[in-house]
């Protein structure tokens, strides 16, 4: 009888670790998510008004799109083209493209401009959550989350925090 319920107290306590580890909320194939670009140029806009002293002086704004799943051409071309209004060359490049195209002071490390980078991603039809960060510098760097939601066929940006700061 022991031997029974222990077993069967076993069986029961698998199946909750099961169930309590397992995905409840699968994120979205992100091909079926509309308007990827608009979620992004949102999310990303949420970056630039955190720590302003980073974009002082700045001669532009780099976006590294390589850790964002799924954009299309059209997605890239009108996230960069939502940045024009800040009157500086926006160009998409990682961190590496921009130090061997010399936008950087060689002394200082510090970049020309900024660089706004995505380093992950949780996205269903519904909602986003985006962690990433604006760099200009070791010493000058922020980290970012921004939470979207999808509501009545637009991106609307529900919080937007600094998760670190160097």
């Amino acid at each position: 009888m022991k031997v029974r319920k222990l077993v069967l107290g076993l069986v029961l306590l698998s199946a909750m670790l099961t169930s309590a580890c397992s995905d409840t909320h699968p994120t979205a194939d992100t091909n079926q998510i509309k308007d990827l670009g608009e979620l992004y140029s949102l999310a990303f806009d949420e970056f630039m008004p955190i720590d302003e002293g980073l974009n002082g002086g700045m001669n532009y704004i780099a976006i590294d799109m390589s850790n964002v799943p799924d954009l299309e051409a059209e997605d890239k071309e009108q996230i960069l083209k939502h940045f024009e209004k800040y009157d500086v060359e926006v160009l998409e490049a990682t961190y590496q493209q921009l130090i061997d195209k010399g936008l950087y002071n060689p002394q200082t490390t510090v970049l020309h401009g900024v660089l706004l980078q995505v380093e992950k991603v949780a996205i269903s039809d519904q909602q986003a959550v985006i962690d990433g960060a604006k760099y200009r510098s070791g010493n000058g760097a922020i980290g970012m989350k921004v939470i979207a939601q999808h509501k009545d066929g637009k991106w609307q940006i529900t919080k937007a925090y600094g998760t670190w700061i160097s």
